[in-house]
């Protein structure tokens, strides 16, 4: 199933799109959309070009995240469920390089796949 994308330009957007329901116990935002709870992806954007994206399921932030350099070169890349990170958590260089890579469990990180240089 296509998921639903709502691009913004700004947060009074947001505001007139969505119904603000909640703060879950994790922190995140819980949305609904016309009436139900969203289920989509939000993208932050700057003209065209995206900022960042936020997949929401049942209203809560949880699915991919990702945020973007000015290039459009993806700048990081991860999974929250329920608003915690969650599985692989990726981040580049401005050239597409990968700089850090980390596994995430239930909001804890579990492990360093590429550690991010000092």
């Amino acid at each position: 199933m296509e998921k639903l994308i709502i691009k913004l330009q700004n947060s009074e957007e947001e505001e007139g799109i969505f119904e603000f329901v909640d703060v879950d116990n994790a922190g995140g935002v819980v949305y609904n959309y016309k009436g139900k709870p969203f289920n989509g992806i939000i993208q932050h954007c700057d003209g065209d070009r995206i900022v960042y994206e936020e997949e929401f399921t049942d209203g809560h932030i949880g699915g991919v995240q990702r945020e973007y350099y000015e290039n459009g070169q993806m700048k990081s890349e991860y999974f929250k469920y329920f608003a915690k990170p969650e599985g692989d958590w990726r981040e580049w260089g401005e050239q597409g390089n990968l700089l850090y890579h980390s596994i995430w469990k239930e909001g804890e990180k579990v492990k360093i796949i590429v550690p991010r240089k000092a």
